[in-house]
């Protein structure tokens, strides 16, 4: 019977910070913690436990697929979600490394799929 409100931790895996912060207004019965490159989101998961994992595809040192192909050598359990505007990377890519599907950033009802997806996905 505590007080305790701790919101589900999301690793945003994301260049761009601004994508994060959006996320995180996005979202609020979630907390939001950005991971800029590849190497902090493997650093991060190892570290932590996080509800999900939002991954965008393009990083500064690598894929969001090379990311996701590593964390899952030592997590299994914690969902991805890939959240991209890449046209090349697609659901089967993604399921095929072990991740739970993509979001298209472009798409109009990406706000919509969004909330549904991380409500449906997220660890309690």
């Amino acid at each position: 019977m505590g007080s305790d409100k701790t919101r589900p931790k999301i690793l945003c895996v994301e260049d761009e910070p601004e994508t994060c912060k959006m996320l995180q207004v996005l979202l609020p019965d979630f907390e939001i913690i950005p991971a800029g490159t590849k190497l902090e989101a493997i650093q991060n998961v190892m570290k932590e436990d996080f509800s999900l994992i939002f991954m965008d595809y393009y990083l500064p040192d690598g894929t969001g697929e090379e990311a996701c192909l590593h964390i899952r050598h030592f997590d299994q359990r914690t969902p991805i979600l890939f959240i991209t505007g890449s046209s090349n990377f697609t659901a089967t890519n993604a399921v095929a490394i072990g991740a739970q599907g993509v979001l298209k950033k472009a798409q109009p009802t990406f706000i919509q799929e969004l909330r549904e997806r991380t409500l449906e996905l997220t660890l309690s």
